[in-house]
């Protein structure tokens, strides 16, 4: 005797539980993916910390910098976007405060291209 299987309607040849049927996968799959991303980037600044000092926290400087300018870019109200470019500053002004650290001809190549970025952002605007 034989069994025939239905296909789902949407094409979808997989066997199995759908998302309608279990709303906690979805939680459960996205928590335990938050959870390897922050663990998985704890341990790419541990081990350049470990290297040196100055790597790991260039490292979260510009993670915390690119985090502001993509939430500020996505943010809809007015205080996600004031928050995410304070961090974006505080990334930027740190990671020019470490780079003066190192070597001061690193801290105004930072401070230049800072300049560089809001002259292009200022001639590059539309109306006024």
């Amino acid at each position: 005797m034989t069994t025939q299987r239905t296909q789902p309607p949407d094409g979808d040849s997989a066997a199995g539980t759908t998302e309608s049927e279990c709303p906690g996968t979805k939680i459960g799959r996205e928590a335990l993916g938050l959870l390897l991303l922050s663990f998985g980037a704890l341990g790419g600044l541990g081990a350049l910390g470990a290297l040196h000092w100055t790597a790991g926290l260039s490292a979260a400087l510009v993670g915390l910098c690119v985090g502001g300018v993509l939430a500020r870019r996505s943010a809809q109200r007015r205080w996600q976007q004031d928050s995410g470019a304070i961090a974006a500053f505080c990334g930027y002004a740190g990671q020019t405060a470490v780079l003066f650290h190192l070597a001061p001809p690193l801290g105004w190549l930072a401070v230049s291209v800072l300049a560089v970025a809001v002259g292009f952002w200022l001639s590059s605007a539309e109306g006024a």
